[in-house]
Order: C-alpha cells, then structure tokens, then sequence
C-alpha cells in the first residue's frame, strides 16, 4: 500500500472487506446446505461435498482477513498473514484436551478487531525490517494480532450475550409481541458484525422466537434489496436476492437512517410470525430465507395439507415481506429528508 489512508477509509475498508467475506464463506452452504444435508445419505461422495460446504463456511474468518487484506491493496503474503491472525483470533479454533477443533464460524466483531489491529501494524511496519520482513512480520501480525485476540475474546463475546439476554426477556412477553420485538431486533442486527446464528443458540430460541427471529431477517433482507434494485449492479442485487445481506454492513454504517424501514418492516415480519405460526429451530434462526432454511424448518411444524402450508409460507416469506418492503421504501423515499436511494449504493475499495 502506497498512498496516505485516512480514519474513515481505513475503518470502512475494514467493514467492506468483513461484509463481503461474510458472503464468501457463508453463502455456498446457506444455498446448498440444506440438500446436501439430505442428499449426504445417499452416497459418500455426496457426504464429503456437504463437508465441503461446512469447512468453507468455519474458514470465514480466514476468509474475511484476505478479504480486508485485498481492500487495502496489500500483497497477497500480507493478505496471508492478516488472514491467519483472523483465524487465530477470532475464536472459531478452541483447544480440546490438546485437540485445535473447528468449534464455530467465530465472533466477527472480536475479528474486527483482530484486522483492525494487524492491518494497522501492516501499514506502520511494512518494510521497516528490510530483507528480514518475512521472518519478523509473520510473528507480529499474524501470532501476536491473533494473540490479542484470543485475549480479548471472552471479553468481546459479553456483547453476543447481552443481546441474547434481552432477546431471552422477549420471550416471557405475550406471544404477538414477543414475535414483533425479537424480528425487529433480528431485522436492526442483521446487517452488523454481530452472529444472529450465535444468539440464537445461546439463548436456545424456539418455536416462535425462532421464526421471530427467522422473519426479522427477511425484513432486513428486503429492506435492503428494495433500496439496492436501482442503484447496485445486478450481482449485488442477485446476492441480496439470495439473501446474504450482511454484505451492506458498510452501507449501513454510512445511513443509519436505513434503521427506519428496518424497524417498520420487522414489524410486519413479527406479525405475520405471530398470525401465521412460523416456528424454528436456534440453527435455522438465523438464515432467513436462505437456501429455504426457514421455509423447512417452519413447515415441519405446520399441521393441515401440505400445499395450503406451502402456499401460506410463499406469501408469509416472499409476497407480503417483498410487496410491504416496497411501499414502505417508497414512503420512506417521500417522507424521510436523509433516506435517499443513493444510500444503499455498494462500493468496494478503489
């Protein structure tokens, strides 16, 4: 890296490069994960492509740091090194009984702070050390970066917990405001760092709460998709279609006046949880309608024929969240002085 960079570019690099690496790892096994979970019983070749899918979504965090890496324009050993400090720091590797095991996908902001750190040292030690920068470098960015990070983890992680206490409290409510208040938690966290999946399964979200929380990330993908047709290329789109927002963590972070439809649209979200019955699992939480995770999770516990079941789940998860999502966007266009279209456009470090 070459030229000056100031505060803002260096933290916005760091939110670019975590939303896209987010989809990078997580994307394959949220759209195929479910088939290949079934399919892996009928022969071993389709098992080891479902393994696959699950070591490219617990090597995230690697992922993430090459990613970052490559927003700063680094060179790829660098982008190497401040990968390898992600993995180590970021809590997705625990030691067993002497075992390293692959225990999660790892706590992304305890992550950000990982590259923050070893990006940082990067720029003020690249070349400082002369012949000997491949000796000394990958000690200080990589070990020591990852280092700190495995220091700070426990640390870091209170905030995954605080937020799944909260969402824990939601649950004691009455039913329709229960649904209503964990999808517009589910629909405002969707697109930060933090792991809904994680919450979920601290908590032990169940039934309802899950499907609240299920729906509340349509909300946010929706919201998100609406804003993005007409000013992102049709890959973003294609992604946001998909499902995989968290990509606009840096969008988000530009406007959050985005918080405004966000919050309207898990309000129909949990209402329609409530009225229709979506109920989940703490593992299918967290995807929305990714890969149908939510739609099959949510028929397992619908009683009656299953075309009707069909037909209500296409409406709850794709008509009335995309067909809501677009006059709420509209009103918000009309009536909200700071919520513009060109807010949701995606920009990638030039």
């Amino acid at each position: 890296m070459t030229k000056s960079i100031t505060t803002k570019e260096f933290f916005f690099n760091i939110l670019n490069g975590v939303g896209i690496g987010i989809v990078i790892a997580l994307v394959p096994n949220a759209i195929l994960g479910v088939l290949f979970s079934y399919l892996s019983q009928f022969h071993p070749i389709l098992e080891m492509f479902n393994q696959a899918l699950l070591l490219m979504q617990f090597g995230m965090s690697f992922i993430i740091g090459v990613v970052v890496a490559n927003q700063f324009k680094f060179q790829a050993t660098d982008a190497v090194m401040i990968g390898a400090a992600g993995l180590i720091g970021s809590g997705a590797v625990t030691v067993n009984q002497g075992k390293f095991i692959f225990t999660n996908i790892g706590d992304v902001i305890n992550l950000m702070l990982v590259l923050i750190i070893s990006c940082f040292l990067i720029i003020k030690l690249k070349g400082k050390f002369g012949s000997l920068d491949m000796l000394i470098l990958p000690i200080i960015i990589s070990v020591f970066s990852g280092f700190i990070g495995m220091i700070t983890l426990p640390y870091v992680s209170v905030v995954t917990k605080g937020i799944g206490n909260m969402i824990e409290q939601f649950s004691t409510f009455n039913p329709l405001l229960m649904c209503i208040l964990i999808a517009i938690t589910y629909s405002l966290l969707m697109v930060t760092p933090i792991s809904l999946v994680a919450i979920a399964t601290a908590v032990g979200l169940q039934g309802l709460s899950a499907g609240a929380g299920n729906m509340g990330i349509v909300a946010a993908c929706v919201t998100f998709l609406m804003g993005s047709w007409k000013v992102n290329d049709r890959g973003i789109n294609l992604v946001l279609i998909i499902g995989a927002a968290k990509m606009m963590i840096p969008v988000y972070f530009k406007s959050p006046i985005i918080a405004v439809p966000l919050i309207i649209n898990g309000l129909m979200s949990g209402v329609i949880t409530y009225f229709v019955g979506i109920k989940g699992t703490p593992m299918s939480t967290g995807f929305g309608y990714t890969g149908f995770v939510g739609p099959a999770n949510a028929i397992k516990y619908m009683d009656g024929s299953i075309v009707i079941n069909i037909i209500i789940l296409i409406f709850a998860y794709f008509v009335i969240p995309f067909v809501f999502a677009f006059i709420v966007h509209k009103i918000c266009l009309n009536f909200l002085p700071k919520y513009k279209q060109e807010s949701f456009i995606f920009k990638e470090a030039s």
